[in-house]
């Protein structure tokens, strides 16, 4: 894959973005929450989209929402089209080389080393441990014998999301976008992976989701499995609403740095 440069193209460290997110050092604490506010979803997007051209030759575009002047304003929002209900993260537009064109509905979580109940994982682990961690971590979000995520916060994005204006016949699948490493055991080493689902929620399913069984896969993708395989040390990623904010922080502390 051609790199690129441009006003939204924003250069990334992997080795020390990964080093920040999966072994916590010392000197990371307490900064965890305030960098994922600037660039979380959008670099977890973006890392997804950098691995479905480079690795799956697909385009995909995060479909933005525009105002009446024609202006683009961020994302597209990720709703049931109802005041009450879920929300997620990203509609996300994709182009394959040979099968038809088709919508992600994608939820992005940005959980690391850093969150609750995050732990570390060193980024010169071992294969095994790697695949063990990353088993044990998904056995935390999925109910095996139910074929179900186990939390409404991730189960969610099992919930049918009214398409934008221009996407009516298109297909949607579901995608849980995670930063952390996990996955089952069988397929331990795939960066997107998809299972057959067959429930939103075992319990506590809130009320206001809609009853409608629309989806019977599910795609789940780990920026940090993904980031590790990549023999560059960095890579560019387009990444438009972190740079906006970026360059707001710039404009408004003149630091020097």
């Amino acid at each position: 894959m051609t790199e690129t440069t441009g006003p939204d193209i924003l250069t990334v460290n992997v080795k020390e973005l990964l080093k920040f997110f999966d072994e916590k050092p010392d000197w990371s604490i307490g900064h965890a929450t305030g960098i994922v506010a600037v660039t979380g979803e959008d670099l977890s997007a973006a890392c997804f989209q950098h691995y479905a051209a480079k690795s799956r030759r697909e385009r995909i575009t995060v479909v933005p929402k525009v105002d009446k002047s024609g202006k683009e304003t961020g994302p597209h929002p990720v709703t049931t089209g109802n005041a009450k209900g879920p929300r997620l993260d990203r509609w996300m537009e994709v182009t394959p080389q040979q099968e038809r064109e088709f919508l992600y509905q994608a939820e992005i979580k940005s959980w690391s080393a850093h969150a609750i109940g995050g732990e570390k994982i060193a980024v010169s682990a071992t294969p095994q441990e790697f695949a063990d961690h990353k088993r044990k971590r998904w056995e935390r979000h999925w109910d095996s014998e139910c074929q179900t995520l186990k939390h409404p916060h991730t189960a969610k994005v099992l919930v049918p999301m009214k398409k934008p204006c221009g996407y009516d016949g298109w297909p949607v699948k579901p995608l849980l976008i995670f930063w952390q490493p996990l996955g089952p055991k069988e397929i331990a080493e795939d960066h997107l992976f998809s299972l057959p689902v067959n429930y939103y929620c075992k319990s506590d399913r809130p009320a206001s989701w809609p009853h409608t069984k629309k989806f019977g896969e599910l795609w789940v993708f780990s920026v940090s499995s993904y980031l590790r395989s990549l023999a560059e040390d960095q890579i560019q990623l387009q990444m438009p609403n972190a740079t906006q904010r970026l360059q707001m922080l710039n404009n408004l502390f003149l630091t020097g740095l």
